[in-house]
């Protein structure tokens, strides 16, 4: 009994919130898992109203992407707009951002890098961009909504598109477009390989009439050719645009994968992250601990340094801080 309880205790570890201020507990049974833990400073990296109208001050930023690009700079794409805040007609373009070095300062603003093509896309909605280390393209991963006057009032069907550059800021988009739809507002993209196999990973509810918020995966050979979509994760919170599960992004660590969303509808600046031994199921159960962040990034500069992002419509632009791995 005595050698039960010494493997009991060595084998259990007790996990809480990122937040050192929340007292809530979840205890995992493995000591492989790791906490992601904000360590540093949060730097405001990029505020668009900097290099916009004097009169207009109201500027924000939200979902957005981090990737290395040709030209050996960091450079960053996301969701812009104003107030009054209205997604469906005000963020119909992708700010494009850029610095030499991740932990700069502040980043230079460029011009847009994608805005609405008329007649097609309603909006722009977070962008993703994944680039293979063997490849001379980068691919960007983003929403375009729904045309139908109603869509958004009701479980539409959000359209997943690809775009194309080679240099960072001339994009050109997949002739096949859209990729997939799926209901609830599909969006917020991303990509993660392992094992030779894609896998995008976006926000949706889980059907057309069961509102509750989800993350689900589709997986890919080549990019190009998807296979149909399967739930990974899922919160009770019901509502049109699966609006407690956004902004998955996964993280493949130690053999481990950690998969981080937005409860944005719990709280609006809320992260939660969960943990699996496989890329396609994150049982609500696997709780890790919780980041007072909203839309958030997790960037791995070297093995040694990596960094989470911050943003949202209450915030204006993006903030970076250290993140290690406990």
């Amino acid at each position: 009994m005595k050698l039960f309880i010494t493997l009991s205790l060595l084998v259990g570890f007790l996990f809480t919130s990122c937040d050192s201020g929340n007292n809530r507990t979840e205890t995992v049974e493995t000591r492989r898992v790791k906490k992601p833990v904000i360590t540093g400073e949060w730097k405001h990296i990029f505020n668009p109203n900097d290099t916009r109208s004097d009169i207009d001050t109201t500027w924000y930023t939200n979902d957005h992407c981090f990737v290395k690009g040709a030209d050996g700079k960091w450079h960053g794409y996301g969701i812009i707009g104003h107030k009054p805040i209205n997604p469906w007609t005000g963020e119909t373009r992708f700010f494009h951002i850029s610095a030499k070095m991740f932990d700069q300062d502040k980043w230079d603003d460029h011009d847009y890098a994608l805005e609405t093509k008329p007649g097609v896309e309603r909006v722009l909605w977070a962008p993703h961009v994944f680039h293979e280390s063997d490849s001379d393209t980068w691919h960007m991963f983003y929403n375009i909504g729904n045309r139908q006057k109603n869509a958004p009032n009701y479980a539409s069907w959000g359209q997943l598109c690809r775009a194309d550059s080679k240099d960072m800021f001339n994009w050109e988009r997949y002739p096949l477009n859209p990729l997939f739809s799926d209901p609830g507002h599909a969006r917020d993209s991303y990509i993660l390989k392992d094992e030779n196999i894609y896998y995008y990973y976006y926000t949706r509810t889980f059907d057309e009439v069961d509102l509750r918020s989800c993350v689900a995966v589709r997986t890919s050979p080549d990019l190009q050719h998807w296979s149909g979509p399967k739930i990974v994760h899922t919160q009770s919170f019901e509502c049109d645009w699966g609006g407690d599960a956004e902004s998955p992004f996964v993280v493949k660590k130690d053999g481990l994968f950690y998969l981080f969303i937005c409860r944005a509808m719990t709280e609006y600046n809320q992260t939660h992250v969960y943990w699996s031994e496989t890329p396609d199921e994150f049982p609500v159960e696997n709780f890790v601990c919780e980041l007072p962040t909203h839309a958030s990034e997790v960037i791995k500069v070297s093995d040694n340094e990596w960094y989470i992002s911050n943003t949202g419509w209450d915030k204006k632009g993006v903030y970076i801080a250290k993140l290690e791995w406990n």
